[in-house]
């Protein structure tokens, strides 16, 4: 029973410094993907960031490239990147929250202009993908119920 139990701990240990690194993998995997966000790069969001669920009008090219030209008609420039906190929720699935402001070509900020977004990720053979995403309230923050021994 000793040996059982010796083992059970050894593997639950040693997953420990998985979850880690994935925490810290897609955290990474959003910063990237928030370069190419600020460059309103529609093609490299749409292929190597996003495999959103449903049918979402980002998920193409001609439909990011029209939501970017939406935001610079508003005024958009580029977002200014408070932080970014990643939570592994599995092997396979992770969300990370993103609070920014959008700021203007006039060097303003469009309104709110302190925001929160919640982004859901999965890991798919060839890494983290984006696979949805929603604001948050003024004032709400992530909730992150990580695996027993995850890294927050």
């Amino acid at each position: 029973m000793r040996v059982l139990f010796a083992a059970i701990a050894t593997m639950l240990l040693a997953a420990q410094p998985a979850l880690a690194d994935d925490k810290s993998d897609a955290e990474a995997f959003m910063w990237a993907y928030l370069e190419r966000w600020n460059a309103h790069d529609a093609g490299a969001i749409t292929t190597r960031y996003y495999r959103l669920d449903g049918n979402h009008p980002w998920s193409t090219e001609a439909g990011m490239r029209a939501e970017f030209d939406r935001l610079k008609g508003l005024g958009y420039d580029k977002s200014d990147i408070q932080s970014v906190i990643g939570c592994v929720l599995s092997r396979d699935r992770a969300q990370v929250e993103l609070r920014f402001v959008r700021l203007t070509t006039d060097g303003g900020f469009m309104p709110p202009k302190d925001r929160v977004s919640l982004y859901h990720l999965r890991k798919f053979e060839d890494g983290w993908r984006v696979t949805g995403m929603n604001a948050l309230r003024d004032g709400q923050k992530m909730e992150c119920s990580t695996p027993a021994g995850a890294a927050q």
